[in-house]
């Protein structure tokens, strides 16, 4: 199963958005230097997905012609964990804009490997690390009937946090009626800080839809089928996210939720590329509670 971060490409394009200046007549066109956008991962078990884009300046001109120039597909896309090199195949991905992805089918990956990403664009080098932790898996998952609605559900996740160790989580989720793919979850960031170890308590939630405010409901209805994947990842990962989370949570920019950089690791360029260690779980939304 993949992960779909489509809300994601929005903030991405944005993150070589420069930031607005003080000054009246500064000229965004001539100061700004597009730069590489990268949204990368590769998730335990899984293989490696690298979407490329180009960021553009704040002034510039957002419509479905200029949204289709941003995805870069002539790179040169590879992986390596230091034993086994692979050079990824692009090709489109008509289930989330920008519609093109680089995908591996060969180099899986593993718990514990650090995994290098290599891009060639146009003469120049982007390259960044990340290792894939070890899957956190859930213990039981709780499902119970929203306060004052019987047809709205809660679901709620009990796993082991590791002692003496600091943990970051980062929860997916999907509608299988709904969605072809896994998106983010509301208010799905979080460290171990904020548990009362060892077991930790997670509220799972619908995937987030910045677009749709004002329909959005973050619990479940009766017998939905609904998808988990629940990630450990790395620090910066985690910064990523969270910084992201944060910007969509407080921004009225339905489109482009951020106009400030998202803390990332790539070299050369902007964005993540991120390992994710991966337990998945699919359950049918009715009361009661489901031993993993």
């Amino acid at each position: 199963m993949r992960i779909f971060h489509k809300p994601l490409y929005f903030a991405i394009v944005s993150l070589g958005i420069l930031l607005v200046s003080c000054e009246p007549d500064w000229d965004f066109t001539t100061d700004f230097e597009p730069q590489v956008v990268v949204e990368g991962s590769i998730e335990s078990g899984g293989y490696a997905r690298v979407y490329l884009s180009t960021s553009k300046a704040l002034n510039s001109v957002f419509d479905s012609l200029s949204v289709s120039q941003l995805p870069i597909s002539t790179a040169s896309v590879k992986v390596s964990d230091g034993e086994i090199t692979e050079y990824l195949t692009a090709r489109m991905d008509k289930n989330r804009l920008p519609y093109f992805v680089y995908t591996g089918n060969t180099l899986q990956g593993t718990p514990g490997k650090t995994y290098t990403l290599t891009i060639y664009y146009k003469g120049k080098e982007l390259t960044a690390q990340t290792t894939i932790p070890s899957p956190i898996p859930l213990d039981s998952i709780r499902v119970s009937a929203n306060a004052g609605c019987d047809t709205l559900f809660c679901v709620t996740g009990y796993f082991t946090d590791p002692l003496n160790e600091k943990n970051y989580y980062k929860l997916f989720t999907r509608s299988y009626e709904k969605d072809n793919a896994f998106y983010n979850a509301f208010m799905g960031t979080f460290s171990d800080e904020v548990l009362n170890p060892p077991v930790g308590k997670i509220e799972i939630y619908r995937p987030f839809r910045h677009t749709q405010l004002n329909k959005y409901t973050p619990f479940f209805t009766t017998n939905e089928t609904v998808g988990i994947q629940f990630t450990q990842v790395s620090a910066e990962t985690f910064r990523y996210w969270n910084k992201y989370e944060n910007e969509v949570t407080n921004s009225g920019n339905p489109f482009f939720p951020t106009i400030s950089n998202l803390p990332g690791n790539i070299q050369g360029g902007i964005g993540i590329w991120a390992g994710y260690g991966t337990s998945r779980y699919t359950i049918r939304i009715k009361e009661g509670c489901y031993k993993m």
